[in-house]
């Protein structure tokens, strides 16, 4: 965040530096209104470049082995014009999906929480993708001769839910890596 915040303000200094050196090259001294007006166009354009294509140039660099599931829009009081148009700044993914321990049929799979200015969180959860529910992996206790899950709270997953559209797949996610 104050790296942006840095190369905000370096890229405003730049190019009022280039609108004035383009004046003095053709010998006119620039209006006085200019340079702040450049420099403020400049940074506005870069904040609503880096705002709206975050996730796109994060999602891009995963590897192939990843899948979004989900994204998240976010409006800000402080920034008006995303009520118009809702930049994502948070997003879940799902990367290796394994098949859970003994005959149960449940999938274990590694989910991604990316968000904006806030270190990644990765998460192993438990998938019973017959039953409808899911089990994140830090609450259980391990699992059973049999491969149920001991411990872990089953949270109910709905039908539609991207999660379990992902990781129950036919072909069980995405590639294994």
């Amino acid at each position: 965040m104050w790296f942006n915040l840095i190369a905000i303000f370096v890229l405003g200094i730049a190019v009022a530096g280039s609108v004035m050196l383009g004046f003095k090259a053709f010998g006119r001294k620039p209006p006085r209104w200019i340079l702040p007006i450049a420099a403020g166009i400049a940074m506005m354009t870069y904040t609503l470049y880096n705002d709206y294509s975050w996730f796109s140039r994060t999602a891009g660099a995963l590897p192939q082995s990843v899948a979004v599931a989900r994204s998240y829009e976010q409006t800000n009081p402080l920034q008006p014009w995303t009520y118009l148009f809702a930049p994502v700044n948070r997003f879940v993914a799902v990367g290796r999906v394994v098949p859970a321990p003994g005959e149960t049929g449940y999938r274990m799979a590694e989910v991604h929480l990316l968000q904006r200015y806030v270190p990644t969180v990765t998460a192993t959860m438990v998938f019973d993708c017959a039953g409808g529910r899911r089990a994140d992996l830090v609450d259980l206790d391990g699992f059973d001769e049999a491969g149920e899950p001991i411990g872990g709270r089953w949270q109910p997953l709905t039908p539609d839910d991207p999660l379990r559209s992902v990781v129950c797949a036919e072909g069980g996610g995405p590639p294994s890596a």
